[in-house]
């Protein structure tokens, strides 16, 4: 599947965004401290999904060439290094959640609540999962609750604000909440129709059926693996609905028609999967079948596109457009690299694609491939300019609305939570190494 072949995309292009924008963050002395410290935990998301994805890359890889059986594969450290870094990822998104882009805790203090989360988190819920084998990994769901009400609450007070009160600079803030929703649930939120009509409930029997072979369905799972999917419906439905009412009061905007796609493909999938559902229950009445081929075609085209390249897109144009860093002074050159590699992200993953549905020689895609980054490199400049010339500051916004206090973070502060989140990733690596060479769930 094009899955596989995206996967090592991903990786490296998750891996390279999020080293860079941690290092941008270091060089832009001059941005909004508050900001900036969103900007070093969006670059450790990226850093951390990359590794999540590099190690997806390696079972799917060795999986589909017979070199790891399914019990190995059970207590392997691939498989407890996964499941290890997405607990990390949600617990930043925790972290993100009260900081950006309405901050909660308004001194530095913040910087020190990001670390003891994200230690803790590490510390108490990756061994345990790992000893139980994450028999109830869907607990670290609940992580996303948090992030899930702030945003949306932050939405829909800046909405309102600015279709009510007329004032038109709280879009900014209510457009950020929106797409970090979208960044953080992803591809999740295309299927927002089938979670209402409860058609998502025949997918999760298939998937627990299925993952049966290395943990048991217990009762936990079953009652927390339906709050992420609430949540998800939940926030793709009120967003909705006010960008259609923003729309008939101030007209349409780029997060609108995003949204709009993504309802309309909430639809389209309810119908897709309402053609697939004697193959979904074929797992719980008699034996797993697999999927018709244009089905798995739909869904590379729309959710795995969502998952690895819009995703890190949005956080992206987080960074770059609403002034989480410098991009301006000795910060150009490697702004100019961020945009390129997105650039190139498109291209790559298009291509790439288009060539598992049609049949294109090998030839023919890579000369597509080179042309398209001599056109790219030739017009960096003016797409650079583009991107960050109307960029707006959350942060400007709300302290000249008086909302909130500016504080301060020192440098000797980001660096404390730069180790703090390397210390925690190089743990749950470790705990996992360990315990998947003693055998303790083989």
């Amino acid at each position: 599947m094009a899955e596989v072949e995206l996967l090592p995309i991903a990786t490296m292009i998750h891996l390279i965004l999020g080293l860079m924008t941690i290092i941008l963050v270091f060089r832009s002395e001059k941005s909004n401290d508050n900001e900036r410290f969103a900007a070093l935990i969006l670059g450790w998301i990226l850093l951390i999904l990359g590794i999540n994805y590099l190690f997806s890359t390696i079972i799917d890889y060795q999986m589909n060439n017979d070199l790891m059986a399914t019990g190995q594969y059970g207590s392997s450290f691939l498989r407890f290094g996964a499941k290890s870094t997405w607990i990390i990822f949600s617990g930043l998104l925790i972290v993100l959640s009260l900081t950006y882009p309405y901050p909660l805790i308004q001194n530095s203090k913040i910087v020190t609540l990001g670390c003891i989360v994200t230690i803790l988190i590490t510390l108490i819920f990756i061994p345990t999962g790992i000893v139980t084998n994450f028999e109830y990994d869907s607990i670290s769901s609940l992580f996303l609750l948090f992030p899930f009400l702030i945003w949306l609450g932050v939405y829909l007070r800046y909405l309102h604000s600015e279709i009510i009160d007329d004032r038109k600079e709280d879009r900014t803030i209510s457009a950020v909440a929106a797409l970090l929703v979208f960044a953080a649930f992803g591809d999740w939120l295309t299927y927002w129709l089938g979670i209402i009509t409860t058609q998502d409930n025949h997918f999760f029997a298939r998937f627990a059926v299925g993952g049966s072979e290395y943990s048991d369905p217990n009762a936990i799972n079953l009652v927390m693996g339906s709050v992420l999917p609430a949540c998800v419906a939940v926030s793709i439905i009120s967003i909705f609905i006010g960008e259609v009412w923003r729309c008939r009061k101030k007209g349409i905007s780029g997060v609108s028609i995003f949204t709009f796609s993504l309802f309309v493909l909430g639809i389209l999938w309810f119908i897709f999967d309402y053609t697939q559902m004697g193959i979904v229950d074929s797992c719980v009445e008699t034996q797993c079948e697999s999927f018709n081929k244009v089905y798995d075609t739909y869904f590379i085209f729309t959710s795995q596109i969502i998952r690895f390249l819009l995703v890190p897109l949005i956080f992206m144009y987080l960074i770059l457009n609403f002034n989480l860093i410098e991009t301006g002074g000795e910060n150009v050159w490697f702004t100019r690299v961020l945009v390129l590699l997105m650039l190139l992200i498109v291209t790559s993953s298009i291509i790439e694609l288009i060539q598992t549905v049609l049949p294109i020689p090998q030839m023919i895609t890579s000369a597509l491939f080179a042309a398209a980054v001599v056109v790219f490199i030739g017009w960096e400049e003016r797409i650079t300019s583009g991107m960050i010339r109307q960029s707006s500051s959350v942060a400007k916004t709300l302290l000249d609305s008086g909302e909130v206090v500016d504080f301060s973070i020192s440098r000797s502060e980001y660096k404390a939570y730069n180790i703090s989140v390397g210390v925690s990733v190089t743990l749950a690596l470790m705990i996992s190494l360990l315990i998947s060479l003693m055998g303790i769930n083989s």
